[in-house]
């Protein structure tokens, strides 16, 4: 099995008594796109910033393409793992421009990398332009292209979507979901809404209380519910949706 990611028995507590995270594992193959989804509190922030470095587990391994980087004899540091990690306020240089932002942290053939970024995200003709000028899903692409001009081996993605009004962020999706796939890149992103797991990812992970409920394919998701809560959720999920679909 080629994974770029393995999980296992993977636990944190912030204060030695609740537990954020509890004997989380799972494993994710080279080339997917899994979305952890959850409410607020329920320890997929905690599972990013773990696989990122950002945090040390209480318990528990993490692999990164059959590499240990974390487990209770070893820690490997963030800027060593090889992974891309887009936060939540994208975390864009005010004071560089765009063309500034995608090139910072490459060290040769910056001119080639900004032309070749810049046409992929179809934002030619603003590589001088500067963040506070561009949109939000202006800004959101320059800030995936900066982390991928660095050749991750491994994509996360901080609620990616969540700044962004539904028409917008549909575009996006399909966006991101086709320049990883060309570059043949591997993703996780978190997020507390089903729609941009089911419109974008491979594989869907639902968490609650710092538990992994489930882990599925989105092809299978319907057939292979087998936690009552994940269940509620789609329930919820065709509802709202068919909700929706009287008014249109």
């Amino acid at each position: 099995m080629d994974n770029i990611l393995d999980i296992v028995k993977l636990s944190k507590s912030y204060d030695g008594k609740k537990m954020a995270l509890s004997d989380c594992s799972f494993s994710l193959q080279r080339g997917k796109i899994c979305a952890i989804v959850g409410e607020s509190g329920s320890g997929k922030s905690t599972l990013l910033r773990l696989i990122a470095g950002l945090e040390r587990p209480s318990q528990g391994a993490i692999k990164i393409q059959d590499e240990l980087v974390s487990d209770d004899r070893t820690f490997v540091a963030p800027q060593a793992r090889h992974i891309g990690f887009v936060f939540q306020d994208l975390a864009l240089f005010p004071h560089f421009t765009v063309a500034q932002n995608i090139t910072f942290g490459l060290k040769k053939n910056k001119k080639e990398a900004v032309q070749r970024w810049l046409k992929l995200i179809k934002m030619e003709e603003y590589g001088a332009a500067y963040p506070n000028m561009l949109s939000g899903g202006q800004q959101q692409r320059v800030a995936l292209v900066r982390t991928l001009a660095l050749e991750p081996k491994l994509l996360l993605l901080d609620e990616p979507f969540s700044s962004l009004d539904t028409g917008l962020k549909t575009a996006l999706r399909h966006e991101i979901r086709q320049l990883v796939k060309d570059l043949k890149t591997s993703m996780v992103f978190i997020t507390h809404d089903i729609y941009d797991a089911i419109d974008i990812a491979d594989e869907i992970i639902f968490m609650k209380d710092g538990v992994l409920l489930q882990h599925s394919s989105i092809q299978n998701l319907s057939q292979n519910i087998k936690n009552p809560i994940v269940g509620q959720m789609m329930a919820e999920l065709k509802s709202n949706a068919e909700r929706i679909l009287k008014h249109v």
